[in-house]
């Protein structure tokens, strides 16, 4: 920094050091090299500080929290559909079916096939044959009621067609099935999460734009100046506000 002995093109590179967006770290570099009078350093900020923003701006950090939120979710989603659970003492036919719905219900599958299989081993009576218990409701999928009666009863409840309905289900409508329900699961970041973030970063660029416009215009010291760059600004914005309430 110290062979940039221009105070305005110094400052301009400090600001660009604080951005926390790519973007416009890059454009107040460029606006850095537009500006100052002197071609020695504008080869030296070209030379320095253009190519490896990555080294000194504090846009980096943030980028690679990205970067790790990314990798962490395509580890979550290839677990979501890759990854199977295992569990001793329950029969091959049933963790065979189980392995076909995703990892978050493999879980919930297992601890309700399970749940039977602890009750028997205490000693306890079954519980009755009822589809309409609270696990049933809640999340449509096989509970330990109907595993107790296709383990231990007379009938076999959970026939190839039978599991392909509750299967189906998942591959038709996804997490679609409890939008109406009381429940709440952590998904992996869907489509639209990625396109509302993206938007939310349009925004902060935008503002971050207009912030750095009207301290560049309060600074040159020409209040007249100032008073109209907020004025313009002002009628701009409200018809967007009031057309978006």
């Amino acid at each position: 920094m110290s062979k940039i002995h221009e105070k305005k093109t110094c400052d301009v590179i400090i600001a660009a050091m604080h951005k926390r967006t790519k973007i416009g770290c890059k454009k107040l570099i460029q606006e850095a090299i537009n500006n100052c009078s002197v071609p020695t350093i504008q080869n030296y900020i070209r030379r320095n500080y253009m190519r490896n923003t990555q080294q000194w701006a504090l846009w980096v950090p943030s980028v690679a929290i990205d970067c790790k939120k990314q990798s962490d979710s395509k580890s979550a989603a290839f677990d979501f559909r890759v990854k199977k659970v295992s569990a001793y003492g329950v029969e091959k036919d049933i963790i065979e079916e189980i392995h076909k719905f995703p990892l978050p219900f493999q879980h919930l599958l297992i601890k309700e096939a399970c749940a039977v299989m602890d009750r028997l081993e205490k000693g306890k009576g079954a519980p009755a044959l009822d589809c309409h218990c609270l696990f049933r409701n809640r999340y449509l999928l096989p509970c330990k009621h109907i595993f107790h009666e296709h383990m231990y009863g007379d009938v076999k409840l959970l026939t190839t067609d039978v599991w392909r309905m509750f299967q189906k289900i998942f591959e038709e409508s996804g997490f679609e099935v409890y939008e109406h329900r009381e429940l709440v699961i952590e998904f992996v970041q869907t489509e639209q999460q990625k396109k509302a973030k993206s938007r939310k970063l349009t925004v902060f660029e935008l503002t971050e734009r207009v912030r750095d416009r009207y301290w560049s215009v309060e600074e040159g010291g020409n209040a007249e100046r100032t008073e109209a760059f907020i004025s313009t600004l002002e009628a701009s914005l409200n018809p967007i506000i009031i057309q978006f309430k």
